[in-house]
């Protein structure tokens, strides 16, 4: 054999065999490949798609139509002026502070007061005829829609309105008082109106200390008139303060209309101590009448306890006033102690408390009246069944003038007599119609009144 090498044979498969493999795969299983570039091609175009909308979706401008909202894809509330995240294109919840002040502006600019305020009817804080469930409309905004509705005269809305602002309670107080204090108009009026009915001790001492700082003038009269109003028990010392403090006629006189509606044994016990611990008598004196001006249904136990036994004859300027708040809370059993206070006075000492006796005219004492008018109530004495006979003048009707005539014609007491007569001829000479009445219905019917004790 010549120069011919023995060459051995490699098993191990080569690069170009493993090139050619491959290439093969390729050819046949190239579709599988294709679903992954698909895959990002398709979210590539989505993602750009997704950023020139938001780019192009003018923030805070699109038109708001009653009762629907537009939300994002984080599932919030687009709210004009809202921030955007520029990573993900959405928008990013904005403080609630800032949004209600967006929405004021959003309100202004546009001139409608409704445009902020667009929530779901029946919800607290809802204005009438708003629609959708959105957050809730500011002071500024409600009373936007307040002012609204009075020149429309849309009572409705008026009375939502009202009831809107009243339920916000202490955090509408701060804008209420600015309100009443800059401006003159029927809205301030109103505003002041929602500040008495929200009634804390907040909301009563912006009213008497923006009442204070007004000018005399129509507009102060008519402002007091509302602070009047305040009926929360809560502010009791804020009005007691206010009327000892004296330093405003109006505001005196409104906190004290106000405290005399609400006054319990709270309020009359604390009166009382104020009184005792007064170093002048004009002190005194401002005190007593605060207790004369108290006419609330509350406070008839606590004023009897103050005024002593019937029969007391020695009354300080305290125990006088609660005789007079007595009468003009006219209950039943405060009616009744000032008749037996009347019988039990000593001859030619009664004529003051007979005087305030036959003044009464409240309607819940026209019962108790007429009762002992007739006799029928321990009250046979002539001072108190005449005192009642001259209060009955207080309550014409038909029904009186025939009791006051069978009064007249049955009663062998001439004092009674005259008395009937008296009250009689000032019903003729006041309301002759009822004259006429009583005589179209007269009969023989006993017209004894019911003890309204036993009612």
């Amino acid at each position: 054999m010549t120069g011919k090498k023995h060459q051995k044979k490699d098993t191990t498969p080569s690069t170009t065999n493993r090139s050619l493999g491959l290439r093969n795969l390729v050819k046949r299983e190239w579709p599988l490949l294709l679903i992954p570039a698909l895959v990002l091609v398709a979210l590539s175009v989505l993602y750009t798609a997704h950023r020139s909308l938001q780019q192009e979706r003018p923030h805070g401008n699109t038109p708001s139509v009653p009762g629907q909202s537009t939300a994002t894809a984080t599932g919030q509330p687009d709210v004009p002026g809202a921030p955007t995240d520029p990573q993900a294109g959405t928008t990013v919840p904005a403080d609630p502070a800032a949004m209600t002040a967006n929405q004021s502006q959003a309100a202004s600019a546009t001139g409608d007061p409704n445009r902020a305020d667009t929530r779901t009817p029946g919800a607290p804080g809802a204005t009438a005829g708003a629609g959708g469930s959105q957050d809730p409309a500011t002071v500024a905004s409600l009373v936007g829609t307040l002012r609204q509705a009075l020149q429309q005269e849309d009572h409705a809305r008026i009375k939502q309105v009202m009831n809107d602002l009243v339920a916000l309670g202490d955090d509408a107080v701060e804008e209420l008082g600015e309100i009443i204090a800059n401006n003159s108009d029927e809205t301030a009026l109103w505003a002041a109106e929602a500040l008495a009915r929200i009634g804390t001790p907040a909301a009563a001492a912006t009213l008497l200390d923006t009442l204070a700082q007004l000018e005399d003038g129509q507009y102060k009269e008519q402002l007091a008139k509302r602070t009047s109003n305040i009926a929360n028990h809560e502010s009791w010392p804020i009005l007691l303060d206010a009327v000892q403090a004296g330093a405003d006629r109006a505001v005196q006189r409104a906190a004290a209309t106000s405290l005399g509606r609400m006054a319990d044994t709270a309020v009359i016990d604390e009166i009382v101590a104020r009184y005792d611990a007064a170093t002048t008598p004009e002190a005194a004196d401002l005190l007593a009448q605060m207790m004369s001006n108290i006419n609330s249904p509350t406070a008839g136990e606590a004023l009897r306890k103050l005024a002593g036994s019937v029969s007391s004859t020695t009354l300080d300027s305290l125990q006088q006033a609660a005789i007079q708040a007595m009468a003009a809370i006219g209950d039943t059993q405060s009616v009744n102690y000032l008749l037996e206070r009347l019988e039990a006075s000593p001859p030619g000492q009664g004529g003051q408390l007979y005087n305030t006796i036959a003044n009464i005219n409240q309607p819940q004492a026209e019962a108790a009246l007429r009762y002992a008018a007739a006799g029928s109530k321990g009250v046979s004495a002539e001072q108190g069944r005449t005192a009642a006979i001259s209060a009955l003048q207080n309550y014409p009707s038909a029904e009186t003038y025939q009791l006051l005539e069978q009064i007249a014609a049955n009663s062998d007491n001439t004092a009674v007599v005259t008395a009937a007569l008296r009250t009689l001829e000032t019903i003729d000479k006041n309301q002759p119609a009822i004259a006429e009445q009583a005589t179209s219905k007269a009969d023989t019917t006993d017209l004894l009144p019911v003890d309204p004790l036993k009612k």
